[in-house]
C-alpha cells in the first residue's frame, strides 16, 4: 500500500547499471495525479524515453511518477531500447499501483548499450520500498554520472512551492544537453500555462549555457504539479502567474549555473553578457557563441587576456553589427572600446582571471536596447583526460 503523503516523494538505489557501486536510480512519486509540462532534447538522435515522454505529454496525460536510473542512456538500442521504456512502466506501475501511462522514464549514461531490464526490475523493488518526502537529496545524487556533486534548488512562497533538481557536467550544449532536470510544484495551474511558463524558462537559462558544444541524445526538464497549493492560476493575466513565472525561471538559472559550474574538469565559470542588440534572441546568440567558444574556454583556463578569441566569435553568428560600435570587457577592464584596442595592462589582468572563480564577458554592441545572457566554463586538461576514456 502506497503511501497517503501528499508531499511529492522520492528514493534512490542501486540496478547495478554503473562501474562503481554508487546509487543509479531515482524515483519521484505523488499519490496525486499531476500536471505535466516537458520540454527535449531537439538532437534527432535521441533515446527512446524521449519519444514515450513527449507522446504523453501531448495526450495531456496525468502523472504519478517519474523513474530515473543513471549509467546507461538507453539511447541508440532500437526496439530493444523501446521495449526497455514500455518495460519500465509497466514494473513500476505495477509496484506503485498506478497505471503505465502515469509513469515518466528518463535515462543518462552510456549511449549504445541496451538496458539490462533484469536490474532494473531488481533496483525498482528495492527503491520505492524507500519511498518518503526526506528523500530528495538521495535521489539528486542517484541521478548524477560524470557530475561532481547534486544540484538542488527550493523555492518557498506563501502561495506555492517550487522544487528542482538536476544533473549535467558534460556535453551541454542546449537546444537542451546531456541534462536532465526535474521540477515539482503545488501550485494550481492549468497545463498549457505550466507547458508555456517552462518553456519560456528552460529558453531564458538551460538553453543559454554550454560546456563543451555537445548536445546529447536524452536531454529533459520536466515540471510536474500536484495541484494542492489553495492558489490557483486560471489565465496568462494573473499576476500570480508572472510571479510563478519569475520564480521558475530563478530556480531555472540557479540549476543551469550549477551545472556549468561542475562541468567536467571546470575550475572557472564563463558569465557572458550582450547588450546594447536590436532583440534579445540577437543578444542571446552572440552570448552563446562566446561561451561555447573552446579557443575562447583554454585562454580562461590559462588566464590568458585573449579578448579577440571573445571579438571574433561575435562574428561568427548570423547577427549583423558594426565592429566600429563595439566594447568588450573583461572582468570590469575594457579591452576593446569602439572598434579599437584599449590600453590596460596584461600582466595586472593575467593575474586577475587566473584568481577568479568567475569571468565576465561584457559586450555592448550599440544597436538596439535588448540583451542577453549566457554561461560556459573554461576546458581543463581534465576534460580531455576525461573524455578519452569514458567508454571504456
Amino acid at each position: 500500500m502506497m503511501s497517503k503523503n501528499l508531499d511529492f516523494q522520492f528514493a534512490a538505489g542501486r540496478c547495478g547499471l554503473k562501474k562503481t557501486k554508487k546509487p543509479d536510480l531515482a524515483v519521484i512519486y505523488s499519490s496525486l495525479p499531476c500536471t505535466y509540462a516537458g520540454v527535449f532534447t531537439t538532437n534527432q538522435v535521441h533515446a527512446a524515453c524521449v519519444d514515450e515522454n513527449k507522446t504523453l505529454l501531448k495526450r495531456r496525460k496525468k502523472i504519478r511518477a517519474i523513474i530515473i536510473n543513471s549509467g546507461n542512456a538507453n539511447a541508440c538500442t532500437g526496439k530493444k531500447g523501446i521495449q526497455a521504456v514500455k518495460k519500465t512502466q509497466q514494473i513500476a506501475a505495477k509496484l506503485l499501483k498506478i497505471k503505465p501511462h502515469e509513469v515518466l522514464i528518463a535515462s543518462t549514461g552510456v549511449i549504445g548499450i541496451y538496458l539490462d531490464m533484469e536490474k532494473m526490475k531488481n533496483g525498482l523493488e528495492n527503491s520505492i520500498l524507500k519511498l518518503s518526502s526526506k528523500n530528495l537529496k538521495s535521489a539528486a545524487r542517484a541521478i548524477l554520472t560524470t557530475d561532481r556533486f547534486e544540484k538542488i534548488a527550493v523555492k518557498k512562497t506563501k502561495d506555492f512551492k517550487l522544487t528542482g533538481f538536476t544533473k549535467g557536467a558534460g556535453m551541454i550544449h542546449p537546444g537542451m544537453a546531456t541534462m536532465l532536470c526535474f521540477l515539482m510544484t503545488d501550485l494550481k495551474i492549468p497545463q498549457s500555462l505550466l507547458q508555456a511558463a517552462l518553456r519560456s524558462a528552460v529558453n531564458d537559462t538551460f538553453n543559454t549555457i554550454s560546456v563543451d558544444a555537445d548536445m546529447s541524445t536524452n536531454d529533459m526538464v520536466i515540471l510536474l504539479s500536484n495541484n494542492r497549493s489553495k492558489k490557483e492560476i486560471t489565465n496568462s493575466k494573473d499576476p500570480l502567474y508572472s510571479y510563478f513565472q519569475s520564480a521558475l525561471r530563478e530556480v531555472c538559472c540557479r540549476l543551469a549555473k550549477e551545472i556549468v559550474i561542475d562541468g567536467e574538469g571546470a575550475k572557472k565559470l564563463i558569465n557572458v553578457q550582450v547588450s546594447g542588440a536590436k532583440t534579445s534572441e540577437d543578444a542571446k546568440e552572440i552570448a552563446r557563441s562566446i561561451a561555447s567558444s573552446n579557443l575562447f574556454k583554454c585562454a580562461v583556463f590559462g588566464g590568458d587576456p585573449n579578448w579577440g578569441r571573445a571579438a571574433a566569435r561575435i562574428g561568427c553568428t548570423g547577427v549583423k553589427v558594426d565592429q566600429s560600435k563595439l566594447d568588450i570587457y573583461l572582468n570590469n577592464t575594457k579591452v576593446f572600446s569602439d572598434g579599437n584596442p584599449a590600453v590596460f595592462s596584461k600582466a595586472k589582468l593575467n593575474k586577475q582571471i587566473k584568481k577568479s572563480k568567475e569571468v565576465k564577458v561584457i559586450v555592448n554592441l550599440k544597436l538596439g536596447k535588448k540583451s542577453g545572457t549566457a554561461f560556459g566554463c573554461d576546458l581543463s586538461y581534465e576534460y580531455v583526460k576525461f573524455n578519452s576514456a569514458y567508454f571504456t
